[in-house]
């Protein structure tokens, strides 16, 4: 009956006709049984199309389909958005060590040059990603904590129907793939500066 909240009563036929003075019920609302509903939600699709086209009626599977149909389009948007931003976090990561070794190729050239093993460097170097990646994860796992109930608040005003459930499966998913990345990404950039000799990249000037 379109209603939610407090104050929700239904009137019976008799009451309603005695007040009115009518018997045009415009209105007519009645429960079944678990076992009847298949059944009388066929009946009433074929009623209400093909005897009284003029009739409509709601019903608890309606109301579910469309339900599930809202609660699709929030999951198709969120997967979207939490894709784009997943996206753009591995992007920005993948450019702020990029740039870092870049700009620093005449340095890590000093530091080969005084004795600095390969090894020691690409050590360093992954070391410095795994900071990025995990520092970058751990942040996101305490805002997340800290704004999740925040957000819960402000969504839950809208809909009355919305519950909060932290989940940690997601960040937990994405933790070891940014993790692996903190290792691959700086190895694989500095295979490629590397490829130029540390004479090379001494006289290169910034």
């Amino acid at each position: 009956y379109r209603y939610y909240g407090a104050d929700e009563f239904i009137l019976n036929d008799q009451t309603f006709m005695q007040d009115s003075g009518t018997d045009s019920v415009m209105y007519y609302a009645f429960d079944t049984t678990d076992e009847a509903n298949g059944a009388m939600e066929k009946f009433l699709a074929d009623y209400t199309e093909n005897v009284n086209p003029q009739f409509d009626y709601e019903s608890k599977a309606l109301y579910a389909s469309e339900f599930e149909g809202m609660r699709s389009m929030f999951q198709l948007c969120g997967g979207a958005l939490s894709f784009i931003v997943g996206l753009v976090g591995v992007l920005n990561f993948f450019n702020a060590i990029l740039t870092g070794i870049i700009a620093r190729k005449r340095e890590f050239a000093v530091l080969q040059s005084i004795g600095m093993t390969g090894k020691q460097l690409k050590t360093m170097l992954v070391y410095e990603g795994l900071l990025y990646a995990l520092g970058a994860a751990g942040i996101s796992l305490v805002l997340t904590l800290i704004f999740g109930p925040v957000a819960f608040k402000a969504v839950g005003s809208m809909f009355w129907f919305f519950t909060y459930r932290l989940t940690l499966t997601p960040f937990l998913i994405v933790a070891p793939v940014f993790a692996l990345l903190g290792v691959l990404v700086p190895l694989a950039v500095y295979r490629s500066v590397s490829k130029a000799t540390i004479v090379e990249r001494l006289r290169e000037v910034d």
